[in-house]
């Protein structure tokens, strides 16, 4: 009986180191997201992924860089993938200004269903966010 405890607890502590070393491999495997925005800008934004004709996203090292132009709307021919998010203004200098989590609202992945050129509905893989205070937030809303 004693022998079979000791059985028990090796492989219960291998276990856990294994869980332990893959959880953290996933965890720093993980790629962050930047968002550099035009200075000022309030809004929904839209990130189509997968869009063939379009470029990839920027690298900075680990991170993706999301370029959103003033339309509030990038095609990337990059797939989504999960990693944590950071936002920014981009100054008329090209500096980035850190946009507070509190101004960042309703951040989902979805699909969209948008109409082609050729009239055909396309399936998209979007991610969208608004930017804006709680008032411009509240004002989005109660128009939709």
């Amino acid at each position: 009986m004693k022998k079979l405890y000791v059985v028990y607890l090796v492989v219960f502590f291998a276990i856990s180191i294994g869980a332990i070393v893959i959880g953290s491999y996933g965890i720093n495997d993980q790629k962050s997201h930047i968002y550099v925005l035009p200075d000022g800008y309030t809004g929904w934004v839209e990130i189509r992924y997968e869009q063939e004709s379009s470029p990839p996203l920027i690298r900075e090292g680990k991170e993706y860089v999301h370029l959103i132009p003033r339309t509030g709307i990038l095609n990337t021919s990059d797939s989504p993938t999960a990693g944590e998010m950071k936002f920014y203004y981009l100054d008329e200098l090209g500096n980035r200004k850190k946009i507070e989590l509190d101004m960042i609202r309703t951040q989902a992945m979805k699909t969209k269903y948008v109409l082609s050129s050729n009239g055909t509905e396309e399936e998209l893989s979007v991610n969208v966010f608004f930017v804006g205070t709680e008032q411009q937030w509240n004002e989005e809303r109660s128009r939709n």
